[in-house]
């Protein structure tokens, strides 16, 4: 199978039968603009489909692994970023093959979903986690409402998704957010033993163990379609527009929201 028409995502098919991505636009904190928002979510369907790879492991390039979308060249239109969103949460649900996250340093919105997302993601001490959402006037879309209350229980994902707080990479592992944190030296190198390692392993076997493990997510899933729906009219919303243009500006929003005790 051919990876080359991807340009936001570099996709290295290996020879153990490991897939290695990198988010490669690191002078954006590979944050993905509209192509890349598309690319990652097209990308599990076809690595699912691969028949000569077993793993996929994920990073970004440079010192960040993702920071989302790209707000400072603006938004696409709606329906593709809600399609676009819907496609990277499902299809990495759906897909049979485990994936493994290397979380490099930055990792947010919908990077940070595929950081997470993945069957078993690894955190530098260099990353930093952070559901962004609320910062710029949206709705914690993406995939936070399903995944988050799972890993870490409800009270703490309450607290982090409506705070924003800057999560650690070892903080992260600490609440059971990813699975282990380590050196950032030793951050690729552990990844790449742990997808190895899976890639000669039971292929069945394995792959019958993510997909039930993945049922709690498909039990759940009306929970993520109803963030997503919150998450794409919050867009709509003045909210949303003055904290984008606070976020391009680099200053503090003034939410007009805020007059409004009836929001929802």
């Amino acid at each position: 199978m051919s990876y080359d028409d991807y340009t936001f995502l570099q996709v290295e098919p290996g020879k153990d039968r490991v897939l290695r991505i990198t988010m490669n636009r690191p002078e954006k904190l590979n944050a993905s603009g509209e192509i890349g928002h598309g690319e990652q979510g097209r990308i599990w369907r076809e690595f699912d489909a691969d028949p000569d790879m077993n793993v996929a492991l994920i990073t970004g390039a440079g010192r960040a692994f993702s920071a989302g979308g790209d707000l400072e060249a603006g938004n696409g239109p709606l329906a593709t970023d809600m399609r676009d969103g819907r496609a990277l949460v499902r299809n990495m649900i759906a897909c049979r093959k485990p994936i493994v996250s290397a979380i490099n340093g930055f990792a947010v919105g919908g990077g940070l979903a595929i950081a997470l997302l993945a069957d078993i993601s690894i955190a530098s001490e260099k990353a930093v986690l952070m559901d962004g959402h609320l910062k710029i006037g949206l709705a914690a879309g993406d995939h936070a409402a399903l995944v988050w209350p799972l890993a870490i229980g409800m009270a703490r994902a309450k607290y982090h998704l409506l705070m924003c707080d800057r999560i650690t990479g070892r903080e992260a592992a600490e609440m059971g957010l990813v699975a282990r944190c380590v050196q950032h030296e030793d951050l690729l190198p552990t990844a790449e033993e742990i997808a190895v390692q899976l890639a000669a392993g039971p292929q069945f076997a394995i792959q019958g163990t993510k997909a039930a493990l993945n049922d709690w997510y498909l039990h759940n899933i009306g929970i993520f379609e109803h963030s997503l729906y919150v998450e794409a009219l919050s867009a709509t919303l003045p909210d949303a527009e003055v904290g984008r243009a606070a976020f391009r500006a680099g200053g503090t929003p003034e939410f007009p929201g805020a007059a409004n005790a009836n929001a929802y």
